[in-house]
């Protein structure tokens, strides 16, 4: 038994599945799985740019705790967005814009 989307129509009984939609619906698995994890790598090296932006001033310790605490708050939060955006991609390129700006707070902390 395959599932449908909501806002799909229920099929027939006795009617089959046309070949090019099994062929889209395969894609679209594709995608989604391919879509996943290029979230997770982005959050991830945003999230590691972001703990050495915030740990490249000078402020010991204590700024090094501060930007790990925010970028394990920001991981899951960051992979929920550049996952679940599916508009164009939206949810990866704010992603990645993230991590552009993460990379520039490393690059002007110094």
């Amino acid at each position: 038994m395959q599932m449908r989307r909501i806002n799909e129509p229920a099929p027939h009984p006795g009617a089959t599945v046309a070949p090019d939609r099994r062929a889209r619906a395969a894609r679209l698995d594709r995608n989604r799985v391919i879509c996943a994890i290029v979230a997770c790598l982005l959050a991830y090296g945003v999230a590691r740019l972001l703990v050495a932006g915030i740990a490249a001033g000078t402020g010991g310790p204590d700024r090094i705790h501060l930007g790990q605490m925010i970028a394990l708050f920001g991981l899951p939060v960051m992979v929920v967005v550049g996952f679940g955006a599916w508009k164009g991609h939206a949810g990866l390129l704010m992603l990645g814009a993230c991590g552009g700006l993460a990379a520039g707070l490393r690059l002007f902390a110094a």
